[in-house]
């Protein structure tokens, strides 16, 4: 088992949605909601791997790294489908196929825009989905409450390259928000890592997992 203590993440625009990251400016002292600050592919450093032509190989790595947990990824994700009607849940479960949402529709909702979003922006996705002002606060309550700690992320799982006649060496990446949630006069940043990685070369051949290399605990 490999383990990268104190691992690090570079974030990167995705490469095959063209996604551009930015700054945001924080908002005002007295406003209340989520602010995405940037949205992107991280690759994770030091794990480079090669898989064969039509082969496959397991790996089994451990990360620690300083950021929100995947099963508080998980909780928030169960949170907001829970405060949806039937409609928009159907439509939030819809968000977690996109290639952006590392396979969370949490990442989908809030990276809805494929980069950088403003208190205003998020606040209008979550108005479009038809979550009131009450549902909005409960969501800003419960990513206040997160704490973030270094932590260990324990991924196994099988890297498949059937689609390729040729070796495909690459980097592990995964999808990363970085957000500012506001809630009243306190403020908090906050990093969150997608739950799939995926392996992708220098040319952006991109190898996907089966199973996903994370499994929740929950």
């Amino acid at each position: 088992m490999k383990k990268y203590e104190n691992s690090k993440i570079q974030i990167q625009g995705i490469r095959k949605s063209k996604l551009v990251l930015s700054r945001l400016s924080l908002a005002p002292s007295n406003e209340t909601g989520v602010a995405i600050t940037t949205y992107g592919q991280g690759q994770v450093t030091g794990a480079l791997y090669t898989v064969p032509a039509h082969a496959e190989i397991t790996v089994d790595f451990k990360l620690k790294l300083i950021c929100v947990t995947p099963e508080d990824v998980q909780n928030l994700n169960n949170l907001i489908k829970s405060l949806l009607d039937a409609s928009h849940q159907h439509l939030y479960d819809e968000l977690s196929k996109t290639e952006v949402s590392g396979g969370a529709s949490f990442f989908g909702l809030f990276g809805w825009g494929g980069a950088s979003a403003s208190y205003s922006n998020t606040k209008h996705t979550m108005d479009s989905f038809g979550l009131s002002e009450r549902n909005q606060e409960a969501i800003v309550d419960a990513m206040m409450k997160i704490v973030t700690q270094p932590s260990e992320f324990n991924y196994s799982g099988t890297i498949h390259n059937k689609d390729y006649d040729y070796d495909v060496t690459g980097n592990i990446f995964g999808i990363v928000m970085d957000a500012v949630i506001q809630q009243n006069q306190f403020q908090r940043q906050i990093r969150f890592l997608a739950p799939n990685l995926h392996l992708e070369s220098s040319d952006g051949t991109r190898l996907n997992t089966l199973p996903p290399l994370y499994q929740y605990n929950n």
